[in-house]
């Protein structure tokens, strides 16, 4: 949690060298957005946040940190799940509202970056409307999940829909620290629940999202993604494990896979390496 802040800190400090403090939130379309800088649009689609929307400037700059390099460049910005969602949500759902506001309110198509669960919904993006992606890269994400995360998410689901947030936001404190202090973390998890899902519409939008995730998979698809990719991954992801990594690779045409054999899940979206290996991969001259 200390190196998050110090990382949170760094990443703060890099969107201010490059003047984009001023962080505009707005709607494109139906899908909440936060952007700064300028320049040709980046999306970057959040990972699991336990609320919809892009409220909070340290959750921006949390989603921004793989891509903080090109804030002097690019135009930013990130997006997250509306609120609202329906109990049989799926992931081609999300997609098509995430390319739908892309294809009416962005000018042609963009570079869009996924990050764990933000990458499924990219992946489902750029095989359902390759008209709306440009180039994709997708960190700590595969083309499904593993079985340990599956497992995890069904679980924190169905406590989310019996109504007991505090168990579910236990449990997914819980599995985000080493395993001596699994237990403390669950025990502020289950004190801190009510500020983290504040209502019960929050906890059904959360759950919702989890179920279409655990549904989703990219082999499934009725056909491949076209978009140049790049697939970046941890050795060390209990959620997506290398094999799977690979198999999204072998999934997607003409992908490139960089792994990191020492690195988490979180551990790589704040490696160094590999900031730098999506910045040039996203400032790389590409025909259009």
């Amino acid at each position: 949690m200390a190196g998050s802040v110090r990382a949170l800190g760094q990443e703060a400090r890099d969107l201010a060298m490059v003047g984009a403090v001023e962080i505009e939130r707005g709607e494109i379309g139906a899908i909440p957005y936060a952007a700064v800088g300028s320049g040709r649009p980046v999306v970057v689609s959040a990972g699991l946040w336990p609320t919809t929307g892009v409220a909070g400037d340290k959750f921006v700059h949390g989603v921004l940190a793989p891509v903080r390099r090109l804030a002097a460049q690019r135009r930013l910005i990130v997006v997250n799940r509306r609120a609202g969602l329906p109990a049989d949500l799926t992931m081609g759902d999300l997609a098509a509202e995430y390319a739908d506001s892309i294809r009416r309110h962005l000018d042609g198509p963009v570079d869009l970056i996924g990050t764990s669960t933000g990458g499924s919904i990219a992946q489902q993006v750029a095989a359902d409307h390759p008209d709306v992606i440009r180039r994709l890269v997708l960190l700590s994400t595969a083309c499904r999940l593993g079985p340990y995360g599956r497992e995890l998410q069904a679980l924190v689901a169905a406590q989310l829909r019996a109504g007991q947030v505090r168990r579910a936001v236990g449990t997914g404190a819980a599995d985000l620290v080493p395993p001596g202090l699994r237990t403390l973390a669950r025990g502020v998890g289950w004190a801190a629940a009510r500020r983290v899902v504040t209502s019960a519409a929050v906890a059904a939008d959360l759950a919702a999202t989890l179920e279409a995730e655990d549904g989703f998979d990219l082999a499934a698809c009725e056909r491949p993604i076209q978009a140049k990719t790049l697939i970046i991954g941890g050795g060390r992801d209990r959620y997506y494990s290398t094999g799977l990594f690979e198999e999204t690779a072998a999934l997607i045409p003409g992908s490139v896979l960089r792994l990191f054999p020492r690195r988490g899940h979180i551990g790589v979206t704040t490696d160094p390496r590999a900031q730098a290996l999506i910045s040039g991969f996203l400032t790389a001259p590409q025909a259009e």
